[in-house]
């Protein structure tokens, strides 16, 4: 969803393009539930554009429909997880996704070189 967000006004078209190539080829598409709650704290701070919707939660749920995305819950044993994760990355969404993504032995789509510090999978 950040992936479809950052590319709109996008400097790297080409790792947008490979990231996206990388998208339409899985099975399945996940996106952290912990993603609506940033997207909903920067939507309200007015530090996002959701463009036509009021409310980040109206947006993620189009998002979620039109992408055919699967909603990873965050569970108490993922925020254990990340918590107990070294201190690579101090933004504590990104802490989460990353304990997912290593819990749920998933490929994480970001643009951010701090994950590859967690020994996950990234497309970027």
């Amino acid at each position: 969803m950040w992936l479809a967000i950052t590319c709109r006004t996008c400097r790297k078209a080409a790792q947008c393009q490979y990231a996206l190539n990388s998208i339409k080829a899985a099975e399945t598409v996940y996106i952290s539930a912990c993603s609506l709650f940033e997207i909903a704290i920067k939507h309200k701070k007015k530090n996002l554009d959701l463009g036509i919707f009021p409310e980040a939660r109206k947006f993620w749920d189009k998002v979620i429909k039109e992408c055919d995305l699967e909603e990873l819950p965050v569970t108490a044993d993922i925020f254990f997880k990340a918590v107990s994760l070294p201190v690579h990355h101090a933004d504590p969404f990104d802490r989460i996704i990353t304990s997912q993504a290593a819990t749920r032995q998933l490929n994480l789509v970001t643009f951010d070189p701090l994950f590859i510090n967690y020994g996950i999978k990234v497309i970027a």
